[in-house]
């Protein structure tokens, strides 16, 4: 039997109702929706299996995993080869209750506490770090991807302007491109970098008050009327959901570091003023 039920954005679903309580995306909007539980007569088996439902959501909630086969009573470790008499993980012994004198825990690669239910919580917490840390490592916010193609062209553009100016016909010293055609390496380079730190430092800015207008329209205001000085601030006491904006602006800022250097070991930002 299947559950049919809405989006908040008007997506109509149908879902096996083994789904009864789980959590899931809608595929149109891409928001997390909960699939509900039908309210029908119940049965015996109907009460069994909505109740098993139910608790397979809240362990899905709490971020539990459920362990099946035999595991160790001690440190719920699973035991992997039947008839085993001692635990490889925490040296229990299944026949005398008592653990093996000598055996080292750690050392074995075992659990750190010797309360099974204190462990499978360490394990779990385990879980989301690491998961978090993947996700952290393979998503990359297209702003950022924006910012640095922004800096490749301009790079590009002037290497191209430069490159013309040596190997084909210089354009006019008063003209435009025949400026940037004068500009020293070092500059140019400092440019780039200042220019992809500036795009980088935009968009995340940007991005936090995207946030913070979502939270609060005090909040939201606040940060886009004070850049930088608040928008930081407020994207680090949420750090969770703008870590992504708060580091792109540290990597700007180092852009916007190394832009400066390069400037003044080319001759200084006169030589940029010139070209404008």
């Amino acid at each position: 039997m299947a559950i049919k039920f809405n989006c908040s954005c008007g997506k109509s679903m149908s879902v096996p109702d083994k789904l009864a309580g789980k959590k899931g995306k809608c595929p149109s909007c891409q928001k997390p929706i909960k699939v509900p539980i039908p309210k029908v007569a119940k049965t015996s088996s109907t009460a069994g299996s909505e109740t098993a439902a139910v608790l397979d959501s809240l362990f899905d909630d709490a971020g539990l995993v459920k362990k099946s086969g035999p595991v160790c009573p001690s440190c719920a470790a699973p035991i992997k080869q039947s008839g085993a008499i001692v635990c490889v993980s925490c040296g229990m012994n299944f026949e005398t209750g008592e653990r093996a004198k000598g055996f080292d825990a750690k050392a074995a690669g075992g659990p750190e506490f010797t309360n099974m239910h204190l462990q499978e919580a360490s394990d779990n917490m385990k879980r989301d770090l690491m998961m978090d840390s993947r996700r952290d490592k393979s998503s990359m916010p297209w702003w950022v991807i924006m910012s640095y193609l922004i800096g490749a062209i301009t790079l590009c553009g002037a290497g191209v302007v430069i490159v013309d100016g040596i190997v084909g016909t210089p354009a006019d010293p008063n003209s435009f491109l025949g400026k940037v055609q004068a500009l020293p390496v070092f500059c140019t380079l400092g440019a780039t970098a200042l220019i992809t730190g500036a795009a980088i430092t935009i968009f995340a800015h940007l991005s936090i008050c995207a946030f913070a207008f979502g939270r609060s329209m005090g909040q939201g205001f606040a940060c886009f009327l004070l850049p930088l000085l608040y928008s930081i601030i407020y994207g680090i006491m949420n750090w969770t959901d703008n870590k992504a904006p708060v580091k792109a602006i540290i990597s700007a800022l180092i852009f916007i570091s190394l832009g400066v250097f390069l400037i003044i070991q080319g001759g200084g930002f006169g030589k940029i003023q010139a070209v404008f």
